[in-house]
């Protein structure tokens, strides 16, 4: 997990240097004090800061076995690297649209006081997904579906793909419909082979003329 957790660390930190001082701010209530990076604003608003996650072994634990799953290693890693109030993923731009049709990854909050409760609450929205072998861990643009761990093609080392569901299709299917693989498969969107290739590949990506908006 030491490999993992400095793999992690290193391309959040290249990442987040080139990231828009603005993605540091949020609304008041959002920002424990000890990831406060000055004084609320006459709107309402602060600066924040990461800090060192103080998530434990145990918590991550919990959460899978309440769930009956497995994350893989780096995610993991990436729960037990920084507490952040916003972690913002552009995707790759590709000549007929954005990868896997996924324009932006946004993953969940996660402060200090937040800790993994929106990856639990994650869960909870999507449950009948877990018994079709797809764990959602975020949503892709603007809460638009689930992306999730495709654990059925977990690979040897624990990895995924990452796949996303546009959520109205679920919404069709149902609860029951929603937990036949044979129901979603044709729902399914593939968007990177690993999360390794994932975090290598966003983490990578530069505020360039071809990643910008139209």
């Amino acid at each position: 997990m030491k490999e993992e957790r400095a793999l992690i660390k290193d391309y959040l930190d290249s990442f987040l240097k080139n990231v828009d001082p603005l993605a540091f701010m949020s609304v008041e209530e959002n920002v424990p004090d000890d990831m406060r990076a000055g004084e609320v604003d006459e709107e309402g608003w602060v600066n924040w800061k990461l800090i060192p996650s103080t998530i434990t072994d145990e918590e991550i634990r919990e959460l899978e076995a309440e769930f009956s799953i497995s994350f893989p290693p780096l995610l993991k890693a990436l729960l037990q690297t920084y507490h952040y109030i916003d972690l913002h993923f552009n995707n790759v731009k590709e000549e007929d649209g954005y990868k896997g049709d996924c324009r932006f990854i946004e993953m969940p909050a996660m402060s200090s006081e937040d800790r993994v409760s929106n990856y639990r609450f994650l869960l909870q929205s999507w449950e009948p997904l877990l018994a079709a072998g797809y764990v959602p861990f975020t949503e892709c643009e603007d809460s638009q579906g689930p992306v999730c761990f495709d654990t059925l093609r977990m690979d040897e080392d624990g990895d995924c793909p990452v796949i996303w569901i546009l959520h109205d299709y679920l919404h069709e299917l149902g609860e029951d419909g929603s937990r036949v693989r044979a129901n979603v498969l044709p729902y399914v969107n593939d968007i990177f082979a690993s999360f390794r290739e994932m975090i290598m590949t966003l983490c990578s990506l530069r505020n360039t003329e071809e990643q910008k908006e139209d």
